[in-house]
Parts: structure tokens; C-alpha cells; sequence
């Protein structure tokens, strides 16, 4: 059973990384669509009172908010804290083609410090991997194969990439 004044808490670290008054924003707007009280504390916006008791109520709020300020994202649930929900900006990947200018688009990511889907299809994946390969500035995080839908595009490449924090302290294999 909740109790009268529960709690919830709403991590907006990466909202913060896209505008800086998001936050004040969206405290705003839930004090003014709920009678709880909200504040902030650093990357977290804790929501106190009887309606914290409806999560699908408030996730429903919060999805309200990303359209209302245009900022494309979902809220989910942290798997570690269920009295915790997560705002997670999606992520559109950058499309490798021969024409190379996903190399700019790349660079221009991975100045703001975001993660970058990058995907790739046929023999284009063989200079997408080596270019990962030769930069020792960029961490690979994650890379997955996937079969297409139509048998004739072959397989596709997904990697999802971020800047290293310090390239000159790297280890040689």
C-alpha cells in the first residue's frame, strides 16, 4: 500500500545534456499537473506525494512533456530501482554509405560527448569497420550483424560508438 506522501524519482541526466533549463521546465510542469510537490536535485527530479502512487500516470505526463518541448525520447522504468523512471532521448543511427559523408556526420556526434548509432550495409562495412579500427579516439560499445528483411541487401552492420575520454593513455594490443 503507498503511504500519503510517497515518492518518485525521475532521472533526467540526459535530458540536462540537451538544454540546460529542460529540467526547471519540466519541474514546472508537473507542479502545475499535479497537486505534488517537485523539485530537483543534480540529474534527478523527485516528485513527492499521492499521485507518485499512479506510475502510468505520470510516465504518461512525462511523454506529454518530451512532445510538448520537442525532444524525441521515452520513459522507462530503471530495471535497478522500480520507484525510479528514466527519460532516455532516442537515438536516429547515421546510415554508412560510399559517398563517406557519414565521416562528418560522425565527428560533429562525437564533439557533444553523445553514443552514435552508425549502420551500414554491404561491402561498405569493411571501410566503416576499418575506419573505427584506425581511430583510437573512438571506443566501440556495441556491435551487432543483422540479417535484412530482403534477402538481396545482404547483412547489416550496427555499431554504436562514443569518444574515448583520453586517447594518449590507450593500451596497444
Amino acid at each position: 500500500m503507498w503511504s500519503e506522501m510517497s515518492e518518485l524519482r525521475i532521472d533526467v541526466s540526459e535530458l540536462r545534456r540537451e538544454r540546460q533549463d529542460l529540467i526547471t521546465e519540466l519541474a514546472e510542469f508537473l507542479e502545475g499537473k499535479t497537486e505534488a510537490k517537485v523539485e530537483t536535485a543534480g540529474d534527478e527530479v523527485i516528485v513527492r506525494g499521492e499521485v507518485t502512487s499512479k506510475k502510468m500516470f505520470m510516465r504518461r505526463l512525462l511523454k506529454e512533456f518530451l512532445q510538448r518541448v520537442n525532444v524525441k525520447g521515452k520513459v522507462k522504468k530503471r530495471k535497478s530501482d522500480s520507484d525510479t523512471l528514466i527519460i532516455v532521448k532516442s537515438k536516429k543511427p547515421i546510415f554508412c554509405d560510399r559517398s563517406g559523408l557519414w565521416k562528418k556526420q560522425l565527428e560533429e556526434s562525437l564533439q557533444k560527448g553523445d553514443e552514435v548509432m552508425l549502420f551500414t550495409l554491404g561491402e561498405v562495412k569493411y571501410q566503416m569497420l576499418n575506419y573505427l579500427n584506425k581511430r583510437k579516439d573512438i571506443e566501440i560499445l556495441k556491435l551487432e550483424t543483422r540479417q535484412m528483411k530482403k534477402r538481396d541487401k545482404g547483412t547489416g552492420l550496427k555499431a554504436t560508438v562514443r569518444s574515448r575520454s583520453k586517447p594518449d593513455n590507450l593500451q596497444k594490443l
